[in-house]
């Protein structure tokens, strides 16, 4: 027997992303139909939110009713209403400077660590996403709209002969997919660019780096390894483990993503170009690593990895075509750079937005074709613009004096993008971080090439010193958040206006 289905369109892939993009499909009139390799629940990482990505997937939420996902979109609301989720409060974005075979020395003009608050309590407070249990969820929406889903099907072949037709095996049975239009929502799998010959190499990304990675129990707070080291929190913004903790290395940086469940997700982000790959097994290299770094390794001392430990290759793919005139892809389909800046979540939900509306404006019409076109020139634009930031930053990570600043381009490009969006200002052709902006684009790109120079250089803090001037100067027409000012000492609480809820 053969499972057969006939969809307007159909999303391989149903992870958050694409039971979402199904659901917002579905709520046009259309009928998607997802596919899936694997199975719900499932381990996956990219876990930060940020508030970019609640404001549009309230917007989504908003638009398209789909009330169930509104508690999502900020701390207080989610545990109020799906306490049985695990989630993360996430506060802002903690960078803490570590010396390799020193101990954490804490200074009085925090010189060696950066705050940045993204809201001002805990109930608004953005997330982490314990993914098995968010994708889950928001699969189990779709299923429960009555979106035709095939999980655990592995396609063996994907035809493209006007239209697109999927077929495999699902659990001993032949399953048969048709629909005139694909959405890819796979991440790293490869089935669609490999049907369409599409070079996915990231020949044209700056940004390289590998991976270490799992699930930990048992993490201790960084604010009790600082106050060991005769650190303070009287002045820090928010709690600094409530948040994108980020350890910056010599050579790459640990991110700490705490959930409520008592599971903490972990991982190293090395920096291919300056720390090659050693040979030994990732568990020894991680105990190398926190070996290595004192403070770090007094952080994780009982920590115990609750999964196997992941060693990657590089990370960084990008499409060098991300849509054409009957198939697009999502941001994480069409790339990945790197999780820095927690840029990715936002940046596919983004994506699913901008699709919404090509679709219910211009399916089955031949202003299809130029939307899609523009999609794909959009997001292209846009990866080139996060590559020069993430870049940036690991070009950086020797001199916390030169990354501390640099990272203000990105700051300053998501508050703005937030604000516009909660004033509602933002239109069709805003683009991801505030880069649609000409002058705000040319300001990051020149900040960039300098933050190069200075970093290759090693030259004395003067530079940074004046490094620092050039970024204020450079944001200070879209700053409305007090960042680059000295006074702050690398300490910014939260300076915006939230709805309340």
């Amino acid at each position: 027997m053969t499972i057969r289905d006939n969809a307007d369109v159909l999303i391989l892939g149903a992870g958050f992303a694409g039971s979402l993009m199904a659901l917002v499909l579905q709520r046009i009139g259309l009928r998607p139909a997802l596919v899936e390799k694997g199975k719900h629940p499932r381990f996956a990482i990219g876990e930060s939110s940020t508030p970019i990505a609640n404001l549009v997937l309230e917007e989504l939420a908003r638009t398209y009713d789909l009330p169930r996902l509104l508690p999502l979109t900020k701390f207080g609301r989610w545990q109020t209403a799906y306490p049985q989720l695990a989630v993360g409060l996430k506060r802002g974005f903690t960078f803490v400077k570590h010396e390799p075979g020193r101990p954490f020395v804490p200074r009085p003009d925090h010189a060696n660590e950066l705050l940045v608050a993204a809201n001002p309590e805990d109930h608004l407070g953005d997330t982490h996403w314990f993914r098995e249990q968010f994708d889950q969820f928001i699969n189990d929406e779709a299923r429960a709209a009555g979106v035709a889903y095939y999980d655990q099907s592995e396609i063996t072949t994907l035809e493209h002969l006007g239209g697109w037709r999927a077929r495999g095996q699902r659990l001993g049975q032949e399953v048969d997919v048709q629909a005139p239009f694909l959405v890819d929502a796979t991440g790293p799998s490869g089935l669609l660019p490999r049907a369409l010959g599409i070079n996915v190499a990231p020949t044209s990304v700056r940004t390289n780096s590998w991976s270490i990675y799992s699930h930990f129990a048992d993490v201790a707070w960084w604010r009790d390894v600082l106050l060991e080291q005769g650190g303070t929190t009287t002045d820090h913004p928010y709690p600094c483990d409530h948040a994108a903790l980020h350890h910056v290395l010599e050579d790459g940086w640990i991110w700490v993503l705490r959930f409520n469940n008592g599971i903490t997700s972990a991982g190293v982000m090395y920096d291919g170009e300056r720390q090659p790959q050693n040979g030994v097994g990732p568990e020894v290299e991680w105990a190398q690593l926190l070996q290595r770094y004192p403070s770090v390794g007094r952080q994780f001392a009982r920590a115990q990895p609750v999964r196997p430990l992941v060693r990657t290759g590089r990370i960084q793919r990008r499409a060098q075509l991300a849509a054409g005139d009957d198939w697009v892809m999502l941001a994480h389909a069409a790339y990945f750079l790197d999780p820095l800046l927690s840029s990715g979540n936002a940046h596919t939900l983004l994506t699913i937005q901008r699709l919404g509306r090509i679709f219910s404006r211009h399916w089955g019409g031949p202003s299809l074709k130029v939307e899609l076109a523009e999609y794909d020139a959009a997001l292209q634009r846009e990866i080139d613009f996060v590559d020069r930031l993430v870049h940036g930053c690991y070009r950086s990570f020797r001199r916390f004096e030169l990354l501390a600043p640099f990272t203000m381009y990105y700051f300053a490009g998501a508050i703005r993008a937030e604000e516009r969006r909660r004033a509602i200002l933002s239109s069709d052709r805003d683009e991801f971080l505030s880069s649609h902006e000409p002058d705000f684009r040319a300001v990051v790109e020149r900040g960039y090439g300098r933050l190069l120079e200075l970093s290759a250089a090693e030259q004395a803090a003067l530079s940074a010193t004046e490094f620092e001037r050039s970024v204020a100067l450079d944001i200070a027409p879209y700053n409305t958040a007090g960042l680059c000012d000295p006074q702050k000492r690398n300490m910014y609480p939260f300076s915006g206006t939230v709805p309340a809820g």
